[in-house]
């Protein structure tokens, strides 16, 4: 059971600023899978490997050929449980809740085969790989090799699995198709060169090098099928609720809308990354050495996300003015999560580094990132549903990662006092126990903001009032009994329950707002709902949200006790000027049609009424000590012996 109340608290986010989602679960464990709740962490998994190399030297060469073989097993819950959502705390004293039941189907079925109870994922991984090491000239060296690597489609022990088919629109029989294909031609070339050119006295040296990787992506989403052989209903009542009865009265052989998760056919691994490096590293003087390098990559066959039995049209209530969807593969199955690959991705970094070694006390290191990553897909670990089911290029854009400015110095200095240092060699011992062996240094981090993914709820279907125009929400029937309303598809294909479009940009408008309260950030004047039939304006990624900037300070010192007892102590400021770094704002804007005179139409500009809590930062990066955290100070005594 998962108890989840919602609504304004001071328990999270910026002290008395408050946030209204998700801010008590008072039980419940993590929930590791999408596809389930109640019982917390269904995934328990392992791995047995056989693991191999042989290393060879003979004369230049150094050669390393090896290869592993890796089974995988992963167990995962399907027993299912409750979920009681209460709005407020009131409606939780007064057991007033929301009810989500979710469990195994109990009778046999074309999901299950009348099973119940877990499943068992299995996949294996073969790799074997070959390279050589080759120092053509004391000043000339040579890498180069093969990897080739091939995952096995994961499959059910007991192939307990549902296999939608997103051609047909029905189900396949569970063991007549792998769950997806999978790629023999896995090759992985890699080649290095690093030169240090004789005529600059091997203080320069190049290096350049590049290779295919390749992996076969994270586990949840690999094994859809296993998971949707599931009831997911809702109900009412009070805690508790006979959640086998719920169950068992679900006929899943009659029900319409049902929900599953599948693959297209197209759905292939592994993904592909090309990436390769260029730099030159100098040695300056000082004991100075400065690196400047380019780094990129392109990956291929990445993983995607989209709907099917996508929305294709609607039917009309003559009575009531309601509409109902009419979906491509008929009402048996609702709106389907499906999965595929052939998504891109390109980085292009440049990347400087300098370090000073250590040398009479001093040592610095300098790093500094300009980057830029562009696609329409992360990979595995971006699960975002695509914006426009018919386009997958649409969502072309900053990925969740991109960071255009990175940069990190660190410094550590041996303050010159106590015996063997420049002041106070001749102290006695007592002085030199307080004053003499201390070490000072300091990290400043700091980086650009992470993109902001801005959204906007949309149901899949509007409704046009014939009177004058305007889109609602809900239908109007008039006092004679008229229906003034007609429905509209809103977004093409559907996809509400994806929550994942784009509004309008209003052209003009500073996204960003200046001059006001810091915790105001993005101007929710400067979108506006798109237009029924249409899709969003706005690119994913478009904006970036607040920067990050730390100072942190050490001081510690060893006591030599005895010879061997040695005490440290240390004194260290995270964030020592106690600079608030803020997590991105809130970038969800609610769909606010309806029938008064004073609503938003599609084109009007939100305000700061209507945006409600969008574009509000609700709270800093970190809690917990480190990056992003506010100034935190700890002392620490260790003793060695």
């Amino acid at each position: 059971m998962t108890l989840n109340i919602t609504g304004a608290s001071v328990l999270v986010g910026i002290g008395g600023q408050g946030a209204s989602a998700g801010v008590s679960i008072p039980s419940g464990q993590v929930r590791a899978s999408s596809a389930t709740n109640g019982r917390g962490q269904p995934y328990t998994n392992y791995s047995l490997s056989y693991v191999d190399s042989l290393s060879w030297i003979k004369g230049n060469h150094n050669i390393k050929i090896g290869g592993e073989f890796r089974q995988v097993r992963l167990w995962t819950d399907r027993l299912g449980g409750v979920t009681y959502a209460f709005s407020n705390l009131n409606s939780f004293l007064a057991n007033t809740p929301t009810i989500s039941v979710l469990g195994d189907v109990s009778a046999p079925s074309p999901f299950n085969n009348g099973a119940t109870g877990n499943r068992l994922g299995k996949t294996e991984m073969f790799s074997v790989y070959a390279q050589d090491e080759y120092k053509i000239k004391p000043n000339l060296t040579v890498n180069y090799g093969l990897r080739y690597e091939y995952y096995t489609p994961m499959r059910e022990d007991r192939n307990l699995v549902v296999l939608y088919n997103t051609v047909t629109g029905g189900l396949d029989a569970p063991g007549s198709r792998p769950f997806y294909q999978t790629s023999k031609l896995a090759f992985g070339p890699r080649l290095g060169i690093t030169w240090a050119p004789t005529k600059l006295k091997g203080k320069t040296t190049f290096r350049i090098g590049g290779g295919y990787y390749y992996g076969p992506g994270q586990g949840e989403d690999l094994i859809q099928p296993i998971e949707s052989d599931r009831v997911s209903t809702s109900t009412t009542g009070k805690y508790p609720v006979d959640a086998l009865a719920v169950v068992k009265n679900f006929n899943i052989n009659t029900a319409t809308g049902i929900g599953v998760r599948a693959y297209s056919g197209s759905y292939s691994v592994p993904e592909k990354v090309l990436s390769y490096t260029f730099s030159m590293q100098q040695v300056l003087p000082g004991s100075v050495i400065l690196q400047l390098a380019y780094v990129g990559s392109q990956g291929r066959n990445l993983f995607l996300r989209s709907i099917t039995n996508k929305v294709v049209g609607f039917t009309t209530n003559a009575t009531t003015g309601a509409g109902s969807v009419v979906r491509e593969f008929g009402p048996r199955f609702g709106e389907i999560d499906y999965k595929t690959v052939g998504g891109t991705d390109h980085y292009d970094s440049l990347q400087t580094t300098l370090n000073r070694r250590f040398a009479r006390g001093f040592t610095l290191g300098a790093q500094w990132t300009y980057g830029h990553s562009i696609g329409n897909t992360a990979g595995s670990n971006e699960a975002n549903t695509a914006t426009n089911p018919y386009n997958f290029k649409a969502d072309r854009g900053n990925n969740a990662f991109d960071v255009r400015h990175s940069a990190n110095v660190s410094a550590m200095y041996d303050l010159p006092f106590g015996k063997g240092r420049r002041f106070g060699s001749s102290m006695n011992k007592a002085s030199d126990l307080v004053v003499g062996g201390w070490q000072l240094g300091g990290i400043v981090n700091a980086r650009t903001g992470l993109p902001l993914d801005i959204r906007i709820t949309r149901p899949d279907l509007v409704y046009r009032d014939t009177r004058n125009g305007n889109i609602v929400n809900a239908p109007i029937v008039l006092g004679d009994g008229t229906v003034a309303t007609v429905p509209v598809i809103n977004v093409p294909g559907g996809g509400n329950s994806r929550d994942v479009r784009f509004p309008d940009v209003v052209a003009g408008v500073n996204p960003f707002l200046t001059g006001v309260d810091k915790r105001l950030l993005i101007n929710p004047a400067a979108f506006s709902t798109p237009a029924p039939g249409t899709f969003g304006n706005l690119g994913r990624g478009a904006l970036h949200g607040p920067g990050l900037s730390q100072f942190d300070l050490t001081l510690h010192k060893k006591f030599s006790i005895t010879e061997r007892l040695i005490s440290e102590f240390r004194f260290e400021a995270y964030n020592l000027f106690n600079r608030a770094n803020f997590a991105n704002p809130v970038v969800r804007l609610n769909n606010v049609l309806g029938t008064g005179t004073n609503q938003l139409q599609p084109g009007q500009a939100y305000n700061a009424t209507t945006g409600g809590t969008f574009g509000s930062v609700l709270q800093t990066v970190e809690s917990a000590v480190g990056l992003g955290a506010q100034r935190q100070i700890q002392l620490s005594l260790r003793l060695s012996f």
